[in-house]
């Protein structure tokens, strides 16, 4: 029995040891616009007006919680100024993050998806739930998710393979809003 044992173990640790992961990084399975759209509450183009890290109500870990100015409901309903919470932050000089959380800054313009909780919102899906827009005088505004922290698991020829989430390309905001729009079942 114990040599079965060791055996199963083996064989165990050689499978986490064939799909390498980094130690910083929070493994996922991607999501389609589709898929993103469906599992949220609420989809809305924000501005991120404050964030206020905290200790949680037992004081066993730090959050953070958001305030965002919604400028555009895509899906849902949703009030014009949103609570979001995060688990991580910073307090009293003490760091804790959690590797690929969509990373929320004061003044930033995003596409948000997201989940209803009580008296709070939660990001859909980590940072595959944040587009960030950037504001560009000269030309269109462009959106592009930054997925840095996030290790993919796909299936592929029947196993499971992991890899590091890769840069996005950049579109048009616009573009975005009118496929999220198309997906929701809004007119543009």
């Amino acid at each position: 029995m114990k040599r079965r044992a060791r055996w199963f173990l083996g064989m165990a640790l050689s499978s986490l040891l064939a799909v390498s992961v980094s130690a910083s990084a929070t493994v996922v399975v991607p999501l389609s616009r589709q898929e993103l759209t469906d599992q949220s509450d609420v989809v809305v183009r924000a501005t991120v007006v404050s964030r206020l890290s905290r200790w949680n109500d037992d004081h066993s870990q730090i959050i953070t919680l958001t305030r965002v100015r919604v400028t555009e409901t895509v899906k849902g309903h949703a009030e014009r100024e949103l609570v979001i919470r995060q688990f991580g932050g910073e307090v009293d000089g003490l760091v804790s993050e959690v590797a690929g959380d969509g990373r929320l800054v004061q003044g930033q313009h995003v596409v948000l998806f997201l989940r209803r909780g009580p008296e709070v919102y939660f990001l859909t899906a980590l940072a595959q739930a944040v587009f960030v827009v950037t504001m560009d005088p000269q030309s269109s505004a462009t959106v592009q998710r930054r997925l840095e922290g996030l290790t993919f698991a796909r299936w592929v020829n029947g196993r499971m393979a992991a890899s590091e989430a890769s840069a996005e390309p950049v579109e048009t905001l616009e573009h975005l809003l009118r496929d999220l729009r198309a997906i929701a079942g809004r007119r543009p």
